[in-house]
C-alpha cells in the first residue's frame, strides 16, 4: 500500500513541487532578508546570507500553512500557479 500510494509518479512529482517551492522560499528570503516579517529577524540582524537570516528564513518558511506558502511563491518568486503543487488552491 505504501509505494501505491506515496511512490506512485503523481505522489513523486507532488513531493518533488513542494519541495522546490520551501527551498526557492528559503532562497529567496535568505538574499532578501527585507522580505522577513520584522519580528522574524531575532535581535535585528539583517545581512543576507548571514547565519541569522537563514535561521530566520528556515524558521518562518517552516511555520508558513500550505496556501500561504503557495501564496507567497506567486508573490514572492513570480511563480505562475501551475508550477505549484496541486489541489491546494490560493483562496
Amino acid at each position: 500500500d505504501y509505494e501505491r500510494i506515496y511512490l506512485r509518479p503523481a505522489s513523486v512529482e507532488q513531493a518533488g513541487r513542494v519541495i522546490d517551492l520551501l527551498r526557492a522560499l528559503v532562497d529567496h528570503l535568505v538574499d532578501h532578508p527585507g522580505a522577513l516579517p520584522a519580528d522574524a529577524l531575532e535581535g535585528g540582524a539583517d545581512d543576507a546570507g548571514s547565519p541569522a537570516v537563514i535561521h530566520a528564513a528556515v524558521r518562518y518558511v517552516g511555520g508558513m500553512t500550505d496556501r500561504f506558502a503557495c501564496r507567497s511563491g506567486v508573490r514572492l518568486l513570480g511563480w505562475s500557479e501551475d508550477r505549484l503543487p496541486v489541489g491546494l488552491g490560493l483562496d
